[in-house]
């Protein structure tokens, strides 16, 4: 159900700040974009109450509540408390007497003093307060200090609110106005720093090593092959660092071989695997990076705890059994005890392992994931997608550890071509 004008009378009603009306303000407004994550759609509204904007998500309104909420531009909060009537609040000081005024908060993360840039999270669209109605929505305001005192007054007519541009394109200029499908382009999200370093076996049993960097999503290294096979048919793959490689066989008694790499500099050079133990029959490996080896196995998730950087197989300890229903088609790690996997339908889904029986599941997509038959992640919230017919997708997760898929963005293709390996797995934590 779409939000009526009657919310905002409401809003005018309760709403008990002081302030005066302002004309034309006399300096710059600061360059403000849309004040959610880089692609996502929102509807504006006006209501009674313009140049207030009430902001509800595209297409039908679903994942408006809990959104992110990103500061639009650079400045100072000024304030930032739970308000009587209009809920969580927060305001922004832009500098040259304009602010950016947020109610409705489900949560607000941060606090009065902090600095914040484009991009920035600063909390989450929500429905608190009385004059909310119910309704999930954000209602923005931009002011200027027309009076000098240092903030500028909101939520009532004659308050020192003026009209907003996002992107070059204003808005608010009267009541009962909607704008649909207006995108944002606040895309100023932490930029990845880092190499991935990509391990994979090609269908004749040889390694490949290629380095991509994780700005640009450009490949500066390789692919580099190796002349040698692993002289078994391997099942799943996790790497554990730069030169360490654990690797199952594609047997019944589930070999778990460690591979150690010499050289991946001109060529890739690797001592004969060594064999660790049996048992280990599953299907896909994923290393968080710190000290825990995950594997899934009929659908059921088992956590290890590695204890050495060239584990002989006393160094493989714990065998925890975190929990079934695992029914994934890929799997990798994001960080310390984060998987992510997607199914075979095409979920994307995110999870926060504790320990046994202990875990967090987050659907990050719902569909259009099933095509990739492997997904990497190296850290930063970089994730790579490989798909059979020889591409690999990169992705960026501007927060990969708030359980949301709103501000995970498309970056585009490494290659549209030429990646035949039948493993694929990424050295984790390489990336920030």
């Amino acid at each position: 159900m779409l939000l009526r004008s009657a919310i905002t009378t409401a809003l005018v009603a309760a709403f008990s700040v002081a302030g005066t009306a302002t004309g034309h303000a006399a300096t710059a407004a600061p360059d403000l974009q849309l004040p959610f994550p880089c692609g996502q759609q929102w509807r504006l509204d006006t209501w009674a109450h313009a140049p207030a904007l009430d902001m509800v998500k595209e297409p039908d309104q679903h994942g408006t509540e809990g959104a992110t909420l990103i500061a639009p531009a650079a400045g100072r909060v000024n304030k930032s408390y739970a308000h009587g009537n209009a809920g969580n609040m927060i305001q922004i000081d832009h500098g040259g007497g304009y602010f950016t005024t947020y109610i409705h908060l489900k949560s607000r993360a941060v606090s009065v003093g902090d600095r914040v840039q484009r991009g920035t999270v600063i909390g989450q669209v929500g429905k608190d307060g009385e004059t909310a109605n119910g309704h999930p929505h954000l209602h923005f305001e931009l002011g200027y200090d027309a009076n000098g005192d240092g903030s500028a007054s909101w939520g009532f007519e004659g308050s020192e609110r003026v009209r907003p541009t996002f992107d070059g394109v204003t808005y608010g200029q009267s009541d009962n106005r909607t704008w649909r499908n207006v995108t944002s382009r606040n895309c100023a999200t932490a930029t990845p720093e880092g190499l991935v370093s990509v391990y994979g076996v090609l269908p004749d049993g040889r390694l490949t090593y290629t380095a991509i960097d994780a700005a640009t999503g450009k490949r500066t290294h390789g692919a580099v092959l190796s002349t040698a096979t692993l002289g078994f048919t391997p099942k799943a793959m996790a790497t554990l660092n730069f030169n360490t490689l654990l690797v199952t066989g594609d047997g019944p008694d589930g070999r778990l071989y460690r591979v150690d790499i010499r050289t991946n500099r001109d060529e890739l050079i690797f001592e004969p695997p060594v064999h660790l133990g049996n048992g280990y029959t599953h299907d896909l490996l994923a290393h968080d990076g710190r000290s825990h080896l995950f594997g899934i196995a009929d659908g059921v998730l088992r956590r290890y705890t590695i204890t050495a950087a060239k584990p002989a197989l006393a160094d493989i300890t714990g065998n925890t059994l975190i929990g079934s229903g695992f029914t994934l088609k890929t799997l990798t790690a994001t960080g310390p005890d984060w998987l992510l996997g997607t199914t075979a339908g095409g979920q994307l889904i995110s999870y926060r392992v504790s320990g046994a029986g202990v875990w967090q599941r987050h659907q990050l997509r719902d569909a259009t994931w099933q095509g990739f038959g492997h997904l990497l992640s190296p850290g930063g919230g970089v994730y790579l997608g490989h798909h059979p017919n020889g591409s690999l997708h990169r992705y960026f997760d501007a927060d990969p550890y708030d359980g949301k898929g709103d501000d995970l963005s498309g970056q585009g293709t490494v290659d549209a071509t030429g990646w035949a390996q039948t493993l694929l797995s990424a050295q984790p934590g390489s990336v920030t």
